[in-house]
């Protein structure tokens, strides 16, 4: 227990002693002991646990310290420990991006598309690298009878990323027909929902990895396609999503 409390961030004593206070109530006597904490240390062990959110005391003679609820201390602590790794993760992106750009070479973690080629070559990106959901928003704009053979590809490739486990949630205009390659699909693996809104064109991949695509009521006009690998940016826009979500009527799929 300790050692997992360790990973996150916790000093070794920290660790010690919360992995007692998880299970039992103790006074600073007794987690000194159990704990093999230094009996000069034990106090200010147990104040920064408290000031951390992480365990409570006792206002009875003598004073024991204790967790309420280990879930939500748990919880606290692999949220916290979440939040510090995304934000080193976008530092070192940010940083790769920078240093590809002053050399005038593409980046894996911001990928930009601004011709037909570059719009295959960046949404499929998309299909091949989704590991476990895929959360569209598909805009008014959409015209899915257009530039079929690219759609094609792209209807395939979710056919396939489905195939090996990846979850489809995706947000249709109210009258877009489904290709027949989509509507095929299993609805519980691809789970349409309609909505109109003329919110940006947007894919969200596995929480971390966003495709943008500037797309026009004239389906030969787009401004391009982005593809951004950064957890808070997809954070923001999951969000934006789940709302959507909440207001959408279910597909009317046979």
């Amino acid at each position: 227990m300790s050692r997992a409390l360790k990973s996150l961030g916790l000093s070794h004593y920290e660790a010690k002693a919360l992995g007692i206070a998880l299970r039992e109530r103790v006074t600073p006597k007794q987690l000194s002991k159990k704990a093999g904490i230094p009996p000069g240390k034990v106090h200010s062990i147990v104040l920064s646990l408290v000031r951390k959110g992480l365990l409570e005391q006792s206002e009875s003679r003598p004073k024991q310290v204790f967790v309420v609820n280990a879930s939500l201390v748990i919880d606290k602590l692999i949220g916290d420990k979440q939040r510090e790794h995304d934000a080193l993760l976008s530092e070192l992106r940010s940083l790769a991006v920078h240093i590809d750009a002053s050399k005038s070479q593409a980046s894996k973690f911001f990928d930009i598309g601004t011709t037909i080629d570059d719009n295959k070559r960046v949404q499929l990106r998309t299909f091949a690298e989704g590991q476990k959901e895929v959360c569209q928003i598909i805009n008014i704009h959409h015209k899915p009878k257009s530039n079929r053979g690219a759609k094609v590809i792209w209807e395939q490739e979710i056919a396939s990323a489905i195939k090996r486990g990846v979850m489809f949630r995706s947000i249709y205009p109210v009258k877009v027909v489904l290709p027949a390659i989509l509507s095929k699909l299993p609805k519980d693996r691809f789970i349409v929902r309609r909505l109109d809104t003329d919110f940006t064109r947007c894919d969200i991949i596995d929480g971390r990895k966003t495709l943008i695509k500037l797309v026009h009521q004239d389906a030969v006009q787009y401004g391009g396609v982005l593809f951004i690998e950064n957890e808070r940016f997809s954070k923001n826009l999951q969000e934006l999503f789940e709302h959507l979500w909440e207001q959408t009527a279910p597909d009317k799929r046979l």
